[in-house]
């Protein structure tokens, strides 16, 4: 009963976080992102995230699960460059920096089970991936040329494979409190809910007294 329970979830997050192909383009639909583009923009300088504080070699480190991260600002090297050479929208780039946040507890309960301890933790970390694919689902509605930086995090097999094993392991450590999950009706405003998470205040206040 547990399995079939599991799996049935497991549709459904789906379908939440990659509604049907076959749905009309609203071209004129608007989302309304949680930050402007100045306050993305005094987010990026207090994280030091711009083209001069990238290494001038980027290692790809494809046979890495984490990649590397010379320039020590908590984002892998290859990512970061990737989303500051594909956004004009300092918004987006924050977005794509606070997803990190996220992906990469993926990866470290991929790594070890014991990074989540309990069923809020868990409930909290699968809505908060979910909620992010959705949101980008829906800004590619309005922009048909928006990448999404899903895939250019998790750009190896490896990569992928440990994102999917960890949201089993989500579901796992949830069991049957699943009827607990609750989406916000505005997935976007994840973003909101991340840059006011303490570890991103923490990491904001360590560089501002570097």
């Amino acid at each position: 009963m547990k399995q079939g329970y599991r799996s049935l979830m497991l549709i459904l997050l789906t379908a939440y976080a990659a509604p049907s192909q076959s749905e009309p383009r609203d071209v004129n639909h608007h989302i309304d992102l949680p930050f402007n583009q100045y306050s993305a923009l005094t987010l990026l300088a207090k994280w030091q995230v711009s083209s001069t504080e990238l290494p001038a070699f980027i290692e790809m480190s494809n046979d890495s699960l984490f990649g590397t991260d010379e320039n020590e600002n908590s984002v892998r090297d290859d990512y970061e460059k990737a989303l500051l050479n594909a956004y004009q929208k300092p918004e987006y780039v924050v977005m794509g920096l606070l997803s990190t946040h996220v992906w990469q507890r993926l990866l470290q309960l991929n790594v070890d089970v014991n990074t989540i301890k309990t069923n809020k933790e868990a409930i909290s970390l699968l809505v908060n991936s979910m909620s992010i694919n959705h949101c980008y689902y829906l800004l590619q509605q309005v922009d048909q040329n928006l990448m999404s930086p899903l895939l250019v995090y998790f750009n190896t097999q490896q990569r992928l494979d440990a994102k999917k094993n960890a949201e089993h392991q989500l579901l796992t450590i949830i069991g049957n409190q699943q009827h607990k999950i609750e989406f916000p009706t505005e997935p976007c405003s994840v973003f909101a809910n991340l840059i006011h998470s303490e570890p991103i205040q923490q990491y904001i206040e360590i560089n501002n007294n570097i």
